[in-house]
């Protein structure tokens, strides 16, 4: 388990609008308030119809659930593929142009941490999404102006015990912004169902619960670990 101290900023590669919150809601909310700079980048944010939602959702309902998101959590963003027809398509675009679009955030921002979606996830776009970045942050100088991201995680979603064991390597106590998250995650009207379904409330706060008992805490998220520089 760490603290946030002396990380000052952070990066998190989001395939779709609430990935962010879910897999790391309560750490975003932990290094708003001790002053670091956020930036999410939402990849695919479209209009769509979803299983267990009676209608389609319209592009301006995600979209307005970003704002409202982003403004309870205290962090940044930007959408790389608005109303595109991209969401659940990312494995469609050439990796070069994944890869040099993080790359670009990342020389950006220079983030002390960057947060990718795990990468053992049944999701095409989750996949696509850790793979460029696995290239986009290959170890190369900073002498040659690219930036090194020292720190890098992978963050879980609910639905991954379908995809394979997560065996998590590193925690951050999330006690404090638990509630914030959940506030975060209910921002994403268009996203939640019913108990016992895995994007629901009860589960979302049932998993950070059980994270926490693992290290002693009352709540906690869990991450994989890709590289780890003091």
């Amino acid at each position: 388990m760490l603290e946030t101290s002396g990380i000052r900023s952070a990066l998190i590669i989001a395939p779709h609008g609430d990935d962010e919150v879910l897999g790391a809601g309560g750490l975003i909310a932990k290094l708003t308030q001790a002053g670091a700079t956020v930036r999410v980048l939402f990849l695919a944010v479209d209009a769509s119809s979803h299983y267990g939602l009676s209608r389609p959702t319209t592009l301006e309902e995600r979209l307005q659930e970003l704002r409202v998101a982003s403004h309870l959590m205290g962090y940044e963003y930007q959408v790389a593929y608005s109303g595109m027809g991209m969401l659940e398509r990312l494995d469609t675009l050439p990796q070069r142009e994944l890869v040099d679009l993080f790359e670009r955030e990342l020389d950006s921002l220079r983030p002390d941490l960057l947060l990718l979606p795990e990468g053992r996830d049944y999701d095409q776009d989750h996949r696509a999404c850790f793979q460029a970045g696995l290239a986009a942050t290959r170890p190369i100088p900073e002498n040659t102006n690219k930036h090194l991201a020292k720190k890098i995680i992978t963050y879980e979603m609910p639905k991954l015990v379908w995809a394979a064991a997560f065996q998590p390597q590193l925690y951050w106590e999330i006690t404090s912004t638990i509630d914030l998250k959940i506030d975060a995650i209910g921002a994403y009207r268009t996203q939640l169902r019913d108990s016992p379904h895995v994007r629901s409330l009860q589960n979302i706060r049932n998993l950070a619960q059980l994270r926490g008992s693992e290290i002693g805490v009352n709540y906690a998220e869990a991450f994989g670990v890709l590289r780890w520089i003091p």
